[in-house]
């Protein structure tokens, strides 16, 4: 990646480094936003999917509401919560 300016970044802060929209901001990977990659926000996969409450508090405070979290994440999140839900024999 050369030192160009990319239109997927936007600066989080002051003195931040710029955060890609097109990643997860919890594993770094692809996020499949199809509203940040320029595509009508109805196409994008969340649309039909359940966040549970909790599930964006994994995201450090100064980078909520800057990308989303990918699918994966949501589904490792939700295990998680299922799994320490689950009443112990």
């Amino acid at each position: 990646m050369s030192g160009s300016s990319n239109s997927q970044t936007k600066k989080t802060g002051t003195n931040d480094f710029p955060t890609n929209v097109l990643l997860c901001p919890l594993c770094g990977e692809a996020n499949g936003c199809s509203y940040a990659a320029g595509r009508p926000h109805s196409e994008c996969w969340c649309n039909h999917a359940e966040f549970p409450e909790g599930v964006f508090d994994r995201i450090p405070a100064e980078q909520r509401r800057k990308s989303c979290i990918c699918q994966r994440c949501l589904e490792t999140y939700k295990n998680q919560t299922e799994h320490q839900q689950e009443p112990h024999s």
